[in-house]
């Protein structure tokens, strides 16, 4: 069915944006992965080279301790600075005992006071290796306490890392522009991948959408030609399927045999109470209208086992079709004989009035037409108000021919046309109507066979109208018109 098809490819295009995000995302955290290992991998050779070069400081002071001045101090400071790195000390707990060097290449570094009261300030709070920001350039910090000269001093190395950070900064940019790049390139060609990953599954959506009760025993996969995740399911479901023709097949023999053990006792039935109502003279008026219920409700179930008989014998395959040129009004007129045997005296046969109904030949089962046509006419009467006519027309159209019945009722709702044709569906504006939901599931049934179709539509002044499509032909060499009534 329709809504079967456009829920299974739905569900498949659900699972395809599922594995595409989550793709995507795969992508995403391996660069978030990446990025964070080289951000790491950035800090800790920071800190490492801050600690060796802070090592190699305090190998230089402890084999200078015998030099005991400010001035050979100085100059120990100023041969281990460059232009990038400063190394300054004091004495630990005496600030204002500080010792800076004195090679002029430092003064970038050593002449910037506010750097280094931040550096002083930050070595206070942790001695560890540290990175910090000053006037948009980028610091290493680290201080160590050694004892120099039987004296404790405390020593800060500063390093200008802002080149190496600025270089770490743009590489952390380029891998973010290669994952989003990353990303859509991966978006492209894994579309493609799941989609065409995914053609068996959605194949297998679809083949179970076409599965008809008439058709379960053609309805089979071939595992083997599944992809190896399908197999199971491909499995099981032809394991279903055996399991439901058969039940099927012992419903539809059942229904079958029950239908024809019933048409004889129903046609008994209903022959003796209309032989008994015609000789009702002797009896009360009470006792006729209980015969007349006993003729009424033998004669609908009669016609209600007939509309079983016709369902499975369409479904068992064995409704033999005569299909031969049929007088359309011949048929309609049949049909209108039959609904007013029941009681019914409210129908009209509503031709257009250029056309000749002599003229108008369908390629038809003559039994099965009437059949459906009082199907239509009965469900008319039921949903009609008391009294109001039903009306049936009949008009040839291009290469089809169409009759038609309309009834006074509520009409189909435009959500509700396609339903009310299925078995043991009926329409939310039954109210409190009798019904069993077989008729038009019938008259549906029929006309397929013959290779009509039928319709509802609304009708003009409310009401609804139920249009019946078969095939014209051309009249039989003998067809012998019968009057119009």
């Amino acid at each position: 069915m329709p809504w079967r098809r456009s829920a299974a490819i739905a569900s498949t295009r659900s699972i395809q944006r599922r594995l595409e995000r989550t793709g995507v995302v795969a992508l995403l955290l391996g660069y978030g992965l990446l990025l964070a290992v080289n951000l790491q991998l950035f800090r800790e050779q920071r800190y490492q080279r801050q600690l060796q070069t802070m090592r190699r400081a305090e190998r230089l002071l402890r084999s200078s301790e015998d030099q005991q001045n400010s001035q050979a101090l100085r100059r120990i400071l100023s041969d281990f600075s460059s232009f990038d790195l400063v190394l300054w000390g004091h004495p630990d707990g005496f600030p204002a005992g500080l010792v800076m060097p004195q090679s002029s290449n430092n003064d970038r570094l050593a002449s910037s006071p506010g750097l280094l009261l931040q550096a002083e300030a930050r070595s206070d709070q942790s001695m560890a290796p540290q990175l910090f920001e000053h006037d948009e350039r980028s610091y290493m910090l680290s201080s160590e306490e050694i004892n120099w000269g039987g004296t404790p001093w405390r020593f800060h190395l500063l390093r200008d890392v802002s080149d190496a950070v600025a270089f770490q900064r743009q590489l952390n940019g380029l891998l973010l522009l290669a994952a989003v790049l990353a990303s859509v390139v991966s978006i492209l060609i894994n579309r493609g991948g799941i989609r065409r990953g995914l053609d068996p599954l959605k194949r297998f959506g679809e083949s179970l959408a076409s599965v008809r009760s008439n058709s379960l025993q053609q309805q089979r996969f071939q595992p083997e030609q599944q992809p190896d995740e399908l197999q199971p399911l491909a499995m099981a479901f032809n394991n279903l399927l055996d399991r439901l023709a058969e039940s099927f097949d012992r419903q539809k023999q059942f229904a079958s045999t029950v239908s024809h053990e019933l048409r004889n006792p129903i046609t008994l039935i209903a022959g003796y109470s209309r032989r008994l109502l015609r000789r009702a003279d002797n009896l009360s008026d009470e006792q006729c209208h209980q015969l007349a219920i006993v003729e009424e409700e033998s004669r609908r179930l009669g016609h209600l086992v007939t509309d079983l008989l016709a369902l499975t014998r369409a479904e068992m395959g064995h409704l033999q079709m005569n299909l031969q040129p049929l007088y359309v009004c011949d048929a309609v007129q049949q049909a209108i004989a039959l609904c007013e045997g029941s009681g019914e005296q409210r129908f009209s046969l509503c031709l257009p009035e250029n056309l000749d109904p002599h003229t108008i030949h369908a390629l038809a089962d003559r039994d099965q037409v009437v059949q459906c046509l009082v199907n239509l006419i009965e469900n008319a009467c039921k949903y009609s108000p008391p009294q109001s006519p039903v009306e049936i027309g009949c008009r040839r159209e291009q290469s089809m021919v169409l009759l038609s019945v309309r009834d006074h009722g509520p009409g189909v709702p435009a959500d509700e046309r396609d339903q009310v044709f299925e078995r043991f569906q009926r329409g939310r504006n039954k109210g409190e109507i009798p019904g069993t939901g077989i008729g038009l599931a019938v008259v549906n049934t029929l006309i397929e066979q013959m290779g009509g179709s039928v319709s509802v539509q609304d009708a003009e002044g409310g009401g609804a109208v139920f249009v019946l499509a078969l095939k014209t032909c051309a009249a039989p060499p003998a067809a012998a018109p019968v009057p119009v009534r």
